[in-house]
C-alpha cells in the first residue's frame, strides 16, 4: 500500500497543470554561448532523468551517488538562476517544476540545502520577473508538494500573493481555481496554511487589493474602464438537482421530473451567460478563463477521492458533443462538503447542517474573492435556500442574485418563510425551466445577461431537450410534460424577444405516436386519429360516441372477420395459374373517409362512427366534426324487431398526453350473485356501518397531504382541522379522509427497549394548549432536563415559556406569543376541555400578577440562548483588548472595540501628543494586522529578552502572544511581541552544519553575535558567525504523512512513553502540545 501511495503521489506531481500554453522557441544568449530555450529545456529534463531513479528510492540514490546528484542539482539551479525573465517564464511553464521541486532535495551538509535555494530562487529573488501564469504554476508546485514539507513553504506562498496587486492578484486567484483539481485557493489558504498569523495577512491584503479594485470601479478611472470587458462575478451552484438531475435518487435529491444524470436543459448556456455579462464580447473568448464554481454537499473523502469523480463529469461536460455544439464554458472549481454535516443529515433527516455546511463555504470564498459579486443557483430540495438567506443576511452587498431551481413544492422547502423574505428585502427567484431563470436574469434592473443572451439560453435548451434519447426517459407522459413545460418557458420568453425585435426560438415538436387513421382512447371515449399537430402536440380525433353494445358489436365483427381473411387469403393462393391481386376502387366521387373502408383488414383503423344499413354493407351516418349533430342508428333488438336509437358524433383536439393505446370496448358486468330472498332479515348488513370517530385535539394523524395532528374536530360538520407536520400549512378536512396513527405492537416493544421515557410536555416545540385566549402551540419551552432532575420540580414550574396563539392573528400575518409560567400553563393543559367564564381574561393576568416577582424574569437556558442569538452583534470580534497591531500609521494597541460598526479603537504608541498621550484611532479590521516581533518569523529561532534562546512556535493573531519553545530547557514561554529581541540563526541546542562538520549550537554570545558550536564525532569547539552554518532543516517534516516511513518504525518499534524521550509536536496555530526533549 505504501509503494502503491508513493507511485500516485509521483504520478501527481509529474502531471502538468491544464493551464500551460503551447511550446514555443526563443533564442537568447547565455555568456558567450547562444543557445535556445528547448535546449536549456532538455537539458533541466535530463539532469531530472538522472535524479529520478525509479527503482530506487531517493533517499538511497542520493546516499550512493551523493556527488553526482550534488552536480546535477546545481546545474539545475543554475539554469534557472542565469536565464533571462522570458526564458524563465517559459522553462517554469513547460518544466515538470512539482516532480523537480520534490527530487531535489536539502540534504545534511553545509550549503547543501538545493531544495530552499531553487524555490528562494522562483519565489522571492526573481520573482518579479514572473507572469501571473508563472505564479500560479509556482504555487501549484508548492501546494501539491505539502507546504508542511518545507517550514518556510507558508512564507514563499505569502511572499508570492502578498507581492502581486490589482487584476493581477484576482487573475491569479482565479487561475488558481480552474486547473481542475481540488487544489484550489480555498483549499490553500484555509487548509493548506496552518499559521493563523500568514493566514489573516494574506486575507487582509486581498481584502486591501479588493476594495481597491472597488474604488476605482465607483470613479470610474482609466483603471475601472479597462475592467469593462469582464462581468466581474462569480457563480457558485449546486450539483445534484441543478446541474444533473439526482432522479429522485436518495440522498442525492428528490427531483423525479428528468431521468437520472441527464443535465437540464439551457444549465450549461445559463452559466456562461451570468459569465459574460452584459459588456465586452458578444461570445465567450476561446482564451478566457471563467468563474463558475460548484457548491457540493458531498462530503471531502480520503485526498481527492470524491472530488475526482465530479472533475471527471465535469470534464465530460467541457467535451464537444456530436453535433458540433460546446459543452461547459469553462473549468470550474469544487467546494465539498464534510462528514459531519453529511453523517448528521443521513442520520436525521436534517437539511440545517447541509445549509450551514454550504454557507461556511461561501463565507471563506467570499473571503478570498471580495472584488467579485457573487449569483448563487441552487433548486429548493435541501438546504440550498435556508443557505442563500444566510449568505444574504451576512452579504448582502456582495450577494447578486440567487435563482432557485423548483424541484418541490414551495410549502416543503427547508427555510421557506416568504414573509420574513418581504421584510429583509430578500426575493430569490424560483423556476422550473431556465429558459425562465434566464428570462429573469435579462429583465431584471440591471439586466444580469444580454437579450441575445437570452435568445442563446432558449435555443441550447432546445437542443439540450432534443439530445435525450427515447431510451432514458421513463414514459413518455414523462417526455410530454417537461416538453409542455420548457414550450412554456419558451413561448414566455419568445415574446420578449419579438419585444425587443429579435427573432423568437422555435418550439420544441413532439413526435407523433399515432398514425393518422389509427384508434386510440381518450379521457371521452375511443375514436379515430384525423390529425397531428407537432408543435402543440394536439390530436384531432373522431370520437366514437355510439352506444356500447354497438360498440361492442362492431368489435367482435370485425375480429371475426380478421379471423377469416388469411383462410380465403390461403384459398386464392392456392390457385397456380392465378396471378391477378384484387384491389378495391375508389372513386373520385367518395370521401376521403371512405377510401379505408373498402378493406375488411384495415378495419381496425376506420372511422368508429359507422353502421350496419338495413340492407347490409357500410353507412356513413353523419359528416365528421358535428359536434352537436345527432342521427338514428338501426339496431336489431332482442325480439328480431329493429329499434332507432340517437347517437352523437364528435371531433375533438386532445393533448397527446392523455392519449393512449387502443383497448376494446366490453360492456359492464352485472353482479349476478343470488341474495336474499329478504334481506332485511339478515343479522348483520353486507356492508359495515362507518362509524364516525370522535377527534381528540393533540392526536397524531394522517391525512392525503401528509401526517400533521388534529387542532379542532366540528363533529356537527364531520371536519377536521389538522396543522400539517413538516410544512406550514392548515388542512380543513372531511372526517372520512383523517385516520388517527396509533402504534403498533412492535413499534411500542421496540420503544420501551431502546428509548428512554419521552419528555414531552415543557420541553416538547408544539404541545397544544387550550388557553383562556384560544388555542396555542409551545413555541419555546424549555431546554431537555438531564439525566437526574432530582429536586427541581419547583425550579421547572416557576420557569417561563412562550406560547404561540395560532387561534389569533395579527395585521401582518404572524401569530401573537404569550409567555407564562410552566404551573399556568399546566393547568391551562390539564383543564382543555374546560369552558372559560367571561372573566377568564382577568383571571389570567391575575395569575401572572400573582407569580413571585423573581420568576417572571427567570428563563430557561435554551431561551436565553435564542435571545442571546437575536440580540448577537452584526460585527463579530476578531482582535481582544491590549493586542499589539500594525496600522496604516504606525504600531498600536487595541484599546476597545465597537459592535455596532466593527470599528476597532487602538492607541498609536508611534504617535506621542504634546500632553505625552498616544493618539486614537478608530479603524476597521482590515486595516489592522496582528504585529510579529520585527523581523522574526514563525518556525525560526529568536532572542529573548529573558535570556533563552528559543522557536517562535506561533503567534496567536487575536491576542498577540508569541509562543517560544526553548530547545535546551524543555519548556515553553508566551511573551508579547516587545519580549523579543531579534531573529537568531539557531537556537540554543539545534543542530547546524558547518564546514567541519555537523554540531550542536551551545551558546550565543549577544554582544559578539558569535555561536559556539560543538561539533560531533570528535568535540571540538567552533566560534563562528551566522553565515558560516546552516541550521539544520526538519527535511523530515513530512515523515508521518502517508509517503513517509516513521509509521512503519512505529509498528516495529512502539514509542516509549517517558516524556523526556518524546519530541513534541506543535500546532502552528496554537501551542506546543508535548514537552520537548532535553538535550
Amino acid at each position: 500500500m505504501h509503494l502503491w501511495d508513493r507511485y500516485s503521489h509521483r504520478v501527481t506531481i509529474s502531471r502538468q497543470t491544464k493551464l500551460r500554453g503551447s511550446s514555443f522557441a526563443l533564442n537568447h544568449t547565455t555568456g558567450d554561448v547562444k543557445v535556445t530555450v528547448e535546449e536549456q529545456l532538455a537539458e533541466i529534463n535530463e539532469s531530472l532523468r538522472n535524479i529520478d531513479q525509479l527503482l530506487i528510492p531517493s533517499t538511497i540514490n542520493n546516499w550512493i551517488n551523493q556527488r553526482f546528484v550534488l552536480r546535477k542539482e546545481k546545474e539545475i539551479i543554475s539554469i534557472f538562476l542565469k536565464c533571462d525573465a522570458v526564458a524563465l517564464n517559459f522553462l517554469i511553464g513547460h518544466a515538470k517544476l512539482g516532480l523537480l521541486i520534490y527530487k531535489i532535495k536539502d540534504h545534511r551538509n553545509f550549503a547543501g540545502q538545493h531544495r530552499t535555494e531553487l524555490i528562494e530562487l522562483l519565489a522571492v529573488d526573481r520573482l518579479p520577473a514572473l507572469t501571473v501564469m508563472s505564479r500560479v504554476i509556482v504555487l501549484h508546485a508548492l501546494q501539491i508538494l505539502k507546504l508542511r514539507a518545507n517550514p518556510r513553504a507558508e512564507y514563499w506562498v505569502r511572499n508570492i500573493i502578498l507581492n502581486t496587486h490589482g487584476d493581477d492578484l484576482s487573475e491569479i486567484k482565479t487561475l488558481t481555481d480552474s486547473k481542475g483539481d481540488y487544489f484550489c485557493m480555498n483549499k490553500l489558504i484555509y487548509d493548506d496554511i496552518k499559521s493563523e498569523t500568514i493566514r489573516q495577512e494574506i486575507l487582509n491584503h486581498i481584502l486591501r487589493e479588493g476594495a481597491l479594485q472597488l474604488s476605482h470601479m465607483q470613479m470610474g478611472t482609466q483603471r475601472a474602464q479597462r475592467r469593462q470587458h469582464m462581468a466581474w462575478r462569480k457563480i457558485l451552484s449546486d450539483v445534484d438537482d441543478t446541474l444533473f438531475c439526482s432522479g429522485g435518487h436518495y440522498p442525492a435529491g428528490v427531483d423525479r421530473r428528468f431521468p437520472k444524470r441527464v443535465v437540464y436543459p439551457g444549465v450549461l448556456a445559463f452559466y456562461r451567460e451570468l459569465d459574460l455579462g452584459t459588456s465586452g464580447p458578444e461570445e465567450w473568448p476561446e482564451n478566457r478563463v471563467g468563474n463558475l464554481v460548484f457548491l457540493s454537499a458531498r462530503p471531502h473523502l480520503y485526498k481527492d477521492m470524491s472530488e475526482k469523480q465530479n472533475f471527471a463529469k465535469f470534464e465530460k461536460l467541457r467535451a464537444t458533443g456530436q453535433d458540433g455544439r460546446k459543452g461547459m464554458h469553462t473549468v470550474p472549481s469544487l467546494l465539498p462538503g464534510d462528514l459531519a454535516s453529511g453523517s448528521q443529515y443521513m442520520l436525521t433527516s436534517d437539511f440545517e447542517p447541509l445549509a450551514r455546511k454550504k454557507f461556511d463555504n461561501f463565507k471563506r470564498y467570499v473571503s478570498i474573492y471580495p472584488e467579485y459579486q457573487h449569483i448563487f443557483v441552487c433548486d429548493n430540495g435541501q438546504g440550498d435556500v435556508k443557505a442563500s438567506e444566510m449568505m444574504f443576511d451576512n452579504f448582502p452587498y456582495e450577494v447578486g442574485a440567487v435563482y432557485v431551481h423548483r424541484v418541490m413544492p414551495l410549502q416543503k422547502t427547508h427555510g421557506y418563510a416568504p414573509e420574513r423574505w418581504r421584510k429583509k428585502e430578500f426575493a430569490p427567484c424560483f423556476f422550473n425551466t431556465y429558459p425562465e431563470a434566464a428570462l429573469d436574469a435579462a429583465t431584471r434592473n440591471p439586466p444580469l445577461i444580454r437579450v441575445t443572451g437570452l435568445r442563446r439560453v432558449c435555443f441550447e435548451a432546445v437542443r439540450d431537450f432534443n439530445s435525450v434519447s427515447d431510451k432514458e426517459w421513463q414514459s413518455q407522459k414523462q417526455k410530454s410534460d417537461r416538453r409542455s413545460e420548457l414550450n412554456q418557458a419558451l413561448w414566455r420568453a419568445n415574446q420578449f424577444l419579438e419585444e425587443k425585435g429579435l427573432e423568437p426560438v422555435d418550439l420544441i415538436h413532439a413526435d407523433q405516436l399515432f398514425e393518422d387513421g389509427e384508434r386510440v382512447r381518450t379521457p371521452y371515449g375511443n375514436g379515430i386519429v384525423r390529425g397531428f399537430d407537432s408543435e402543440k402536440d394536439l390530436y384531432k380525433v373522431d370520437l366514437d360516441w355510439r352506444p356500447m353494445d354497438v360498440q361492442v358489436d362492431d368489435h367482435l365483427r370485425i375480429l371475426k372477420e380478421e379471423a377469416l381473411q388469411p383462410r380465403q387469403m390461403e384459398r386464392k393462393s392456392s390457385r397456380a395459374l392465378e396471378t391477378v391481386i384484387e384491389t378495391d376502387e375508389v372513386t373520385d366521387d367518395e370521401p376521403d373517409e371512405l377510401a379505408g373502408l373498402q378493406k375488411k383488414r384495415a378495419l381496425t383503423k376506420i372511422s368508429p362512427l359507422i353502421s350496419e344499413a338495413p340492407g347490409g354493407g357500410l353507412d356513413v351516418k353523419s359528416p365528421i366534426g358535428a359536434l352537436n349533430d345527432s342521427s338514428s342508428l338501426s339496431t336489431i333488438s332482442t325480439d328480431g324487431s329493429k329499434q332507432n336509437r340517437p347517437y352523437c358524433i364528435a371531433c375533438a383536439t386532445i393533448g397527446g398526453c392523455y392519449i393512449s393505446k387502443y383497448v376494446a370496448p366490453r360492456l359492464p358486468e352485472i353482479d349476478k350473485k343470488p341474495s336474499a330472498l329478504f334481506s332485511f332479515f339478515t343479522g348483520s348488513p353486507s356492508k359495515k356501518v362507518q362509524t364516525t370517530h370522535t377527534f381528540q385535539v393533540g392526536e397524531k394523524c394522517t391525512t392525503p397531504f401528509g401526517p400533521g395532528v388534529v387542532i379542532e374536530f366540528r363533529a356537527s360538520d364531520k371536519i377536521v382541522v389538522v396543522e400539517m407536520a413538516g410544512w406550514k400549512a392548515r388542512a380543513y378536512l372531511n372526517a372520512t379522509v383523517v385516520k388517527i396513527t396509533k402504534d403498533s405492537l412492535l413499534t411500542s416493544f421496540f420503544r420501551r427497549q431502546t428509548s428512554t421515557k419521552q419528555i414531552g410536555f415543557p420541553y416538547e416545540v408544539g404541545t397544544l394548549i387550550n388557553t383562556p385566549y384560544g388555542t396555542a402551540a409551545v413555541l419555546k419551552p424549555l431546554s431537555p432536563p438531564k439525566k437526574d432532575p432530582k429536586g427541581t420540580g419547583s425550579e421547572i414550574q416557576n420557569q417561563i415559556i412562550c406560547l404561540q396563539l395560532t387561534a389569533w392573528k395579527l395585521a401582518n400575518d404572524t401569530h401573537p406569543r404569550l409567555y407564562c409560567t410552566v404551573k399556568t400553563a399546566q393547568n391551562w393543559k390539564d383543564a382543555k376541555h374546560t369552558k372559560y367564564s367571561s372573566d377568564g381574561l382577568l383571571s389570567a393576568f391575575g395569575t401572572l400578577l400573582t407569580m413571585p416577582f423573581a420568576s417572571r424574569f427567570t428563563t430557561s437556558g435554551k431561551q436565553t440562548g435564542e435571545l442571546e442569538q437575536d440580540m448577537r452583534p452584526k460585527h463579530t470580534r476578531f482582535y481582544h483588548d491590549s493586542t499589539k497591531v500594525s496600522t496604516p500609521f504606525g504600531d498600536g494597541v487595541v484599546q476597545h472595540f465597537r459592535e455596532s460598526d466593527g470599528f476597532y479603537k487602538v492607541s498609536l504608541s508611534s504617535w506621542t501628543l504634546a500632553d505625552g498621550r498616544h493618539a486614537m484611532a478608530w479603524l476597521r479590521e482590515v486595516d489592522l494586522s496582528c504585529r510579529i516581533a520585527k523581523g522574526c518569523q514563525e518556525g525560526y529561532p529568536v532572542l529573548t529578552a529573558l535570556g533563552p534562546t528559543g522557536i517562535l512556535e506561533s503567534v496567536q493573531p487575536t491576542t498577540g502572544v508569541h509562543l517560544v519553545t526553548v530547545p535546551s530547557a524543555g519548556m515553553a514561554m508566551y511573551l508579547q511581541a516587545d519580549a523579543i529581541v531579534k531573529p537568531l540563526k539557531a537556537a540554543v541546542g539545534e543542530d547546524a552544519l558547518t564546514a567541519y562538520g555537523e554540531g550542536t549550537v551551545e551558546k550565543y554570545d549577544v554582544s559578539k553575535d558569535t555561536y559556539l558550536i560543538k561539533l560531533k564525532g570528535w568535540g571540538a569547539q567552533l566560534y563562528c558567525k551566522a553565515e558560516t552554518f546552516d541550521r539544520v532543516r526538519d527535511s523530515t517534516r513530512d515523515r508521518d504523512a502517508s509517503s513517509g516511513m516513521n509509521w512503519l518504525f512505529r509498528y516495529f518499534f512502539p514509542p516509549s512513553t517517558d516524556l523526556s524521550t518524546v519530541e513534541g509536536t506543535r500546532t502552528r496555530s496554537n501551542s506546543v502540545a508535548s514537552v520537548r526533549s532535553i538535550t
